[in-house]
C-alpha cells in the first residue's frame, strides 16, 4: 500500500520526536510512579554531596531555615528549624548543636515546619511541628505528643494565645493548655464562611491531575498504571526502531522475532488505549512548571471541583499557615484559598479578606505578627509587611553588607528572624541569610556538619528530576524549558502516533 504524504509525516514526527524524548519520558514514568508513595520512600535518603553543586547547604539556604525562635528569658537561646532538623544555639548564633534525642532520625520525616517556644510562669518548652507529628522537648530529649492526628500528620504551624497552643495541621487546628505534663490537645472549631465563593488555583487543580490524587486513591493507581504503559511504550518504542535499524545494517540482533512481534502488538494496543489519559497527564505537567505556568497562575477554579473536600470541614487540605494579631484580637489563617480572619472563640465564622496580598501560588513561608497590628509575609513572591491597621503594605528588602552587594535581587523567603517584634534576618532559598537592618550584629553561623554530613531523601531527590530543576547547575535557567518542551513532544509523539494507527485502521 502507497503511503500518502499524511501517512509518511506523521510516521516522521512519531519516530523521531519519539526518539528525542525517549529518556525524557521513562525517568518522568519511573520518578512519576515513586513520587506518587512517599510513604514507601521516607526512610530511605542518598548524601547531599553527589547532587549537584547547587544542592549544597551554605548560610542557611534552600529551606534549611524555616523557623526561628528566640528564648525570652535567655538572650544568648536561639532555635532554628528547617529540612535539617532542630539546631540549638547558646551564644546567639555563633555556634550550634543538633538537637535529635527523640527526634525522627530519616531525613524526609524531619524537615521542621514550625517552632513554638510556649512559656508561662514556670518554665519555657519548645515545640516542633513536622512532617512526621508534633514533637515537644522536655529532660533534653524530644518527645511525640500523644494525639490521634497529631503524632503522625504533618504540622504546618504552632501559635501561643494567653496559656494555649494551637497546632495547626492543613486540614484542622489543635489547642492545648500550657502545663508542666505532656500536653493534651483537643480540636477547635473554627467555622468558615461559607457563602462566599471560593476558589483554589488552577495550577493546583493540575497538580492533583497529574498525580492522579483528584481521584483519590484508585485515581493515583491509575496513574502509576499509566507510568507504567509510558515506560513499556519507551522500551517497545526503542526496539521497533532499533532492529530494522540493525537489519538495514545486516547485523544480527537477539531482539528480532517474537519479542520484536510481542513489542510491535502490544506497543499499538497500549498506546492506542492509554493516548487520550497521557496526553492529559503530559499537558497538565507542562502547564504547571514554569514557564507555562506564569500563564495560568492567576487563573482558578471553583473550589468544589478539588478533591478532598469534607462538606463539614471547609478547612480539608487548605491550611497552610497562621497568626494571631493581639491588638485586634483577630486570628489569621493562610489557605490555599486565599487568607481568612475570625476569631479563636468560635462564635463567628471566618471569612475571607479581600486584600490582594502578594502571596507566591506556593504558598505563605513566613506569617508572623510582630506587634499589634503588623503581619510579616514571606514567599517566592519576596517579603513584606502588612499593617493591618491602616490596612498599607510595604516590601522589605535586604540590606547590602560589606563584602556583599544586594542589588535588589528578589527574595525567595523560606524564612526569617524576627526578635522582640522586630524583623532581623531573611531567608533566601538560594542565597540563604541576609540582613534586613545595616549594622546588624547577629550573623547566625551555619554549622559545618550541615555542610558536609547533610543527606537529602530519597524524595526529594527523585521531585528535582522529575520537575527538571536538578539540571540547573549545568544549563541555567533554560532547565525551565525542559519538562514544558518534554510535555509538548510527548503530546505530539501521541497525537502522531494515535491518528497514523486510527488511519491505518480505517483502511
Amino acid at each position: 500500500m502507497r503511503k500518502t504524504r499524511t501517512t509518511r509525516i506523521l510516521q516522521w514526527l512519531h519516530k523521531y520526536f519519539a526518539l528525542l524524548t525517549l529518556i525524557f519520558c521513562a525517568w518522568m514514568a519511573l520518578s512519576g510512579i515513586l513520587l506518587n508513595h512517599p510513604q514507601l520512600l521516607k526512610k530511605y535518603s542518598l548524601p547531599i554531596r553527589i547532587m549537584p553543586a547547587n544542592y549544597h547547604y551554605r548560610n542557611w539556604n534552600r529551606m534549611s531555615w524555616r523557623e526561628s525562635v528566640f528564648s525570652a528569658r535567655h538572650d544568648n537561646i536561639l532555635y532554628v528549624g528547617g529540612k535539617e532538623g532542630v539546631w540549638q544555639s547558646l551564644d546567639q548564633g555563633k555556634s550550634f548543636k543538633p538537637l535529635t534525642s527523640g527526634f525522627p532520625t530519616a531525613v524526609y520525616e524531619r524537615d521542621t515546619y514550625s517552632l513554638l517556644l510556649a512559656a508561662n510562669q514556670a518554665q519555657e518548652r519548645l515545640y516542633a511541628g513536622t512532617r512526621s507529628g508534633l514533637f515537644y522537648r522536655q529532660n533534653e530529649n524530644w518527645h511525640r505528643v500523644d494525639h490521634d492526628v497529631l503524632k503522625d500528620k504533618a504540622v504546618v504551624d504552632l501559635l501561643q494565645i494567653d496559656n494555649r497552643i494551637l497546632a495547626f495541621t492543613d486540614s484542622a487546628v489543635y489547642q492545648a493548655v500550657i502545663e508542666n505534663g505532656p500536653p493534651e490537645f483537643g480540636p477547635l472549631n473554627l467555622p468558615r464562611d461559607r457563602k462566599q465563593a471560593s476558589t483554589v488555583p488552577l495550577f493546583r487543580w493540575l497538580l492533583k491531575i497529574h498525580d492522579g490524587s483528584i481521584g483519590g486513591l484508585p485515581g493515583r493507581i491509575f496513574v502509576d498504571l499509566l507510568g507504567l504503559i509510558l515506560f513499556f511504550l519507551c522500551l517497545s518504542g526503542a526496539l521497533i526502531w532499533y532492529v530494522p535499524w540493525r537489519k538495514r545494517r545486516r547485523r544480527p540482533t537477539l531482539f528480532s522475532g517474537k519479542i520484536f512481534a510481542f513489542s510491535y502488538r502490544w506497543h499499538l494496543k497500549l498506546g492506542l488505549v492509554s493516548a487520550l489519559f497521557l496526553a492529559i497527564i503530559a499537558l497538565s505537567g507542562a502547564l504547571v512548571r514554569p514557564p507555562l505556568l506564569i500563564a495560568i497562575v492567576r487563573l482558578t477554579v471553583p473550589a468544589h471541583l478539588m478533591p478532598g473536600l469534607d462538606p463539614d470541614n471547609p478547612w480539608a487540605g487548605q491550611i497552610q499557615r497562621a497568626a494571631y494579631l493581639k491588638g485586634r484580637k483577630e486570628l489569621i489563617i493562610a489557605s490555599k484559598q486565599g487568607l481568612y480572619r475570625g476569631s479563636i472563640d468560635g462564635t463567628v465564622p471566618f471569612t475571607r479578606t479581600p486584600e490582594a496580598l502578594p502571596i507566591h501560588g506556593m504558598g505563605a513561608m513566613v506569617f508572623e505578627a510582630l506587634d499589634d497590628h503588623n503581619l510579616l509575609i514571606g514567599s517566592f513572591s519576596g517579603l513584606y509587611l502588612w499593617d493591618t491597621k491602616e490596612n498599607m503594605i510595604m516590601q522589605l528588602k535586604s540590606k547590602a553588607t560589606r563584602n556583599h552587594p544586594d542589588w535588589g535581587k528578589p527574595l525567595m523567603v523560606t524564612g526569617a528572624a524576627v526578635y522582640q517584634g522586630q524583623a532581623l534576618l531573611v531567608a533566601d532559598y538560594n542565597d540563604g541569610l541576609k540582613p534586613l537592618r545595616r549594622r546588624l550584629k547577629l550573623r547566625p553561623a551555619m554549622p559545618d556538619e550541615i555542610r558536609s554530613q547533610s543527606r537529602i531523601s530519597l524524595w526529594n531527590a527523585l521531585f528535582e528530576l522529575h520537575n527538571g530543576r536538578i539540571f540547573e547547575q549545568f544549563i541555567g535557567p533554560l532547565y525551565w524549558l525542559i519538562i514544558p518542551l518534554g510535555g509538548i513532544s510527548l503530546i505530539i509523539v501521541i497525537i502522531s502516533g494515535t491518528l497514523n494507527r486510527l488511519r491505518r485502521r480505517r483502511r
